[in-house]
């Protein structure tokens, strides 16, 4: 009894303590992340307005763990996981030195990123998909890797290496932003639209389209290019 009493008070010292702390981290670092949001959200706007106003680029907080970054016909939206995550035995990171130095590190918290359709949010079109672009892990010292699109885990996969700061989250925002530009909005194949039923007619009517998500109705040229 005595042992067990001993395991449990060790495991709420390390690894509870690590989690809370890592929340800490995690929920200060994204109240960052929004400053930088509406920050490019601004700039960008000041820049584009002049030239085109047509071209609406627009920060919204939905709430403490949600914000949005309209441009144009895009929305990037970024929300934080308010749960601690660790990895399965057979993921990368637990081939990483920093890693294996101290387990306690591979314990993080998660900020994802995803891209949909302006109109989705617009209209309120609750069938349509977004897209993840990438999700971010950060841990009790504040080290971080992404997951996602070739480009984001290419430059910010060093999780050794990597702390999160503004310089960061500026380059991960701009580089998202980047992504979702290339996405070229095609018609999808007429045989596919042949036919609809009333209900899609009236889910049309209402939301002003069919229900649209970036595997639907995207085409990537990244993606073509291998993942």
């Amino acid at each position: 009894m005595e042992n067990k009493f001993e395991k449990v008070t060790q495991l709420l010292l390390q690894k509870s303590a690590t989690k809370q702390l890592v929340y800490r981290n995690t929920k200060a670092s994204f109240i960052e992340l929004k400053e930088v949001v509406r920050g490019i959200a601004e700039k960008v706007s000041q820049t584009i307005q002049p030239i085109d106003s047509s071209v609406e680029i627009k920060y919204f907080e939905k709430s403490e763990f949600e914000v949005h970054l309209k441009f144009s016909g895009d929305t990037l939206v970024f929300m934080m996981h308010t749960n601690i995550f660790d990895f399965d035995q057979h993921h990368y990171i637990h081939n990483n030195p920093y890693v294996q130095e101290d387990p306690m590190r591979e314990f993080c918290g998660m900020i994802q990123i995803y891209n949909f359709l302006a109109d989705s949010i617009k209209y309120n079109r609750e069938g349509d998909v977004g897209y993840l672009v990438g999700r971010l892990f950060i841990n009790k010292e504040n080290h971080f890797f992404i997951e996602g699109k070739r480009s984001l885990s290419f430059q910010f996969g060093d999780f050794g290496l990597n702390q999160i700061s503004k310089e960061f989250y500026e380059k991960i925002v701009l580089e998202s932003i980047h992504y979702c530009l290339n996405f070229d909005l095609i018609a999808p194949p007429i045989e596919n639209i042949s036919f609809i039923t009333l209900e899609q007619k009236n889910i049309m009517s209402h939301s002003s389209g069919m229900p649209t998500g970036k595997r639907l109705g995207f085409r990537n040229q990244i993606d073509n290019e291998g993942e």
